[in-house]
């Protein structure tokens, strides 16, 4: 998968940058970790950081248009999104895994 940047802006106020890329790929639209395992290595952080809003795919063409944010801190991503339940259930089991 080849990403190329589109369009970079600063959040400051969320200690944020949102990105737009558009990517090319071959066989079916890549799913969201295997877009952000590309984005993380490219951008050189963790993925634990990086949030895919969107994956738009250009109709009968191996291109689609990502638009991904990728926060400073986990602290700052935390404090900017909100969580639906199923992700909550999610966080929910590692802790009582944990223990």
């Amino acid at each position: 998968m080849k990403l190329k940047i589109i369009q970079e802006k600063d959040s400051k106020l969320f200690n944020r940058k949102e990105l737009t890329y558009e990517s090319s790929f071959e066989g079916k639209t890549p799913k969201n970790e295997e877009v952000k395992k590309a984005i993380a290595e490219a951008a050189k952080v963790k993925e634990d950081l990086i949030l895919i809003k969107k994956i738009h795919q250009k109709f009968g063409t191996p291109t689609a248009t990502i638009y991904a944010k990728i926060y400073a801190t986990e602290e700052a991503l935390k404090k900017a999104e909100t969580r639906n339940k199923k992700q909550k259930k999610k966080e929910e089991k590692k802790t009582e895994e944990k223990k």
